[in-house]
């Protein structure tokens, strides 16, 4: 629906900036004609050259080690008023690249780390206005919304940020364990001497006990780490 729309708002627009001059003679209708066929020279001729510009561009922004993943060109029926722009995707981060109307790049990156979630909805007629990829991310602000990818490549960019997107919460996760684990003061399990270990008193197993509880309590310790230390405290290890 929204690339109807959009046509449709395309359509209007011209039309009232050609009729309108008519009324003030034929110079002035000549003059919007003009205009006319200037703009839509701008917009629509030349595209393919234009997109080789906007990939060598991003070819020249890569950094060592770093590797395309998926890119597409923005459909036009989304920028019948503005450039199109360029969505890329990399092994470590989200590149926008957008020509400006005069000439020139403007580029805009954001690392996966700094994401958080993604979404993806198709347009209407996908085929004429492509897919919308919305991005969140972890700071305080708007989301990133990048409308009129082609349906193919924003399935693919949608699926590998979801691989990044669990891969950084995992990298998160374990980090703020760690953060945790500092700020509690906890300490390794060491397994010691059987014998010593068997004669650990009753109130010391307990007082461990207590301690490894608070940590799980925390959330400096999983689950699955709280049970291995308390089925070692009970059988005589020590904390």
């Amino acid at each position: 629906m929204i690339g109807l729309i959009k046509i449709i708002s395309f359509i209007l627009t011209w039309a009232i900036l050609l009729i309108v001059p008519i009324g003030f003679g034929l110079e002035a209708f000549a003059a919007a004609v003009v205009f006319f066929a200037f703009y839509c020279w701008m917009v629509f001729f030349g595209g393919p050259a234009r997109a080789q510009k906007a990939q060598a561009k991003l070819q020249g922004a890569l950094i060592k080690g770093e590797t395309v993943v998926a890119t597409g060109i923005q459909m036009r029926v989304h920028a019948l008023f503005t450039r199109r722009e360029l969505i890329a995707i990399t092994s470590s981060r989200l590149i926008q690249i957008k020509r400006s109307i005069l000439g020139g790049f403007n580029m805009k990156d954001y690392q996966w780390k700094d994401l958080k979630d993604v979404q993806l909805s198709e347009n209407t007629i996908p085929g004429l206005a492509g897919s919308k990829l919305v991005f969140l991310t972890h700071a305080a602000g708007r989301p990133i919304v990048i409308d009129g990818v082609p349906s193919a490549v924003a399935t693919e960019i949608y699926s590998f940020a979801q691989g990044k997107e669990q891969e950084w919460e995992e990298k998160n996760r374990i980090r703020d364990l760690e953060d945790r684990r500092a700020a509690s003061g906890a300490t390794v399990v060491s397994m010691g001497n059987a014998e010593g270990n068997r004669a650990a008193s009753t109130d010391g197993i307990f007082e461990k006990l207590q301690k490894a509880k608070a940590l799980f309590d925390s959330g400096a310790i999983s689950d699955a780490e709280y049970q291995e230390l308390k089925s070692k405290l009970l059988s005589g290890a020590v904390l």
